[in-house]
């Protein structure tokens, strides 16, 4: 067994805070060690707290860099467990997102099995709606979408990100239902109405006074949503110095946040998932933890408003009326 006995694998799903916590436990991972917590640095990219190079283990998309990263992730580990680590805690979202056969999670399996003693999969579900206009603000902000529907995200990630019994059934065949800990993204369920804070109770870590959590507001006005659908149809949709004081313009300018769904849109769109959520919550979720999802459209509107008037998208570009 390894001098590391026990590996959280936190693998999303995206759009549940995921940024907030990686951010939080690279940027305290020192501290964390010493406490007993070991937060790989080996796993991610130079500069970035996810670890993108397990999720890639999983989607076989390099095939040597299970034994490339392999033997820099054992001198970390060695290093960690003389410093009195006993867990390892790994953090992606992309396990999510793009490791979807069985095949791939047993590529994770194979990778971590030999460091630990064991693996526990921790996994935060959010209510489909929400989680499609989430996804939707972020994409049209990286320049993926110039459609205004929040429907388009469907056409684009498939059934299955949104399925949350579908996700946890795959991780199950290989790590065991028994590994896995669902939790559900909703502020009135989270410890303290926090993200970092909630996942960090889930793990039995108690966090230190004085440890900023970082905030990962993604979400962008109506009116700035639109300046980049009309970025992100143009010519100039991959000048990413332009998309960049965009979006920094969008953020100090503030405004409203409206979904790009409409009520109607949401309710049947959430209709699509009711025999999985059901699933999902008899067979992965605490029913002290929560027994369904909370339920109410009153966040999205009846009709989605129009675009905003040319003079409008102008002032907004140029900063004018602040």
């Amino acid at each position: 067994m390894s001098a590391i006995a026990h590996c959280i694998l936190h693998i999303g799903a995206e759009k549940t805070g995921t940024t907030s916590i990686q951010k939080h436990f690279g940027r305290h991972a020192d501290a964390l060690r010493r406490r007993g917590y070991w937060y790989p640095a080996s796993l991610a990219e130079p500069g970035s707290f996810v670890h993108t190079r397990l999720s890639d283990i999983g989607r076989n998309r390099k095939p040597d860099s299970a034994a490339k990263f392999g033997q820099a992730f054992q001198r970390e580990l060695d290093e960690a467990a003389r410093a009195g680590a006993h867990t390892a805690i790994i953090s992606s979202e992309f396990l999510h997102s793009t490791v979807r056969k069985a095949f791939g999670v047993r590529r994770i399996r194979d990778f971590l099995e030999p460091f630990f003693g064991d693996t526990r999969i921790v996994y935060y579900a959010r209510r489909q709606d929400n989680m499609l206009v989430s996804m939707h603000s972020t994409a049209v902000r990286g320049g993926f979408t110039s459609s205004a529907s929040a429907l388009a995200v469907y056409q684009g990630k498939g059934h299955y990100y949104f399925d949350h019994a579908a996700v946890c059934e795959l991780w199950a065949e290989t790590f065991g239902r028994e590994n896995l800990l669902c939790r559900v993204y909703e502020r009135a369920l989270l410890t303290n109405g926090d993200i970092v804070d909630d996942f960090a109770a889930a793990i039995g870590l108690a966090l230190e006074d004085g440890e900023a959590k970082p905030t990962a507001n993604e979400s962008i006005s109506f009116e700035a949503m639109h300046v980049l659908l009309l970025l992100n149809g143009s010519k100039h949709k991959d000048n990413t110095e332009l998309r960049r004081k965009l979006v920094a313009q969008g953020r100090r300018r503030g405004g409203e946040r409206i979904p790009m769904l409409t009520r109607a849109e949401a309710q049947e769109f959430l209709a699509r998932f009711e025999d999985s959520n059901r699933n999902f919550f008899e067979r992965y979720v605490d029913p002290r933890h929560a027994r369904g999802f909370e339920p109410g459209f009153e966040g999205f509107p009846e009709e989605v408003p129009d675009p905003p008037p040319a003079r409008k998208i102008v002032d907004f570009i140029f900063g004018r009326n602040e």
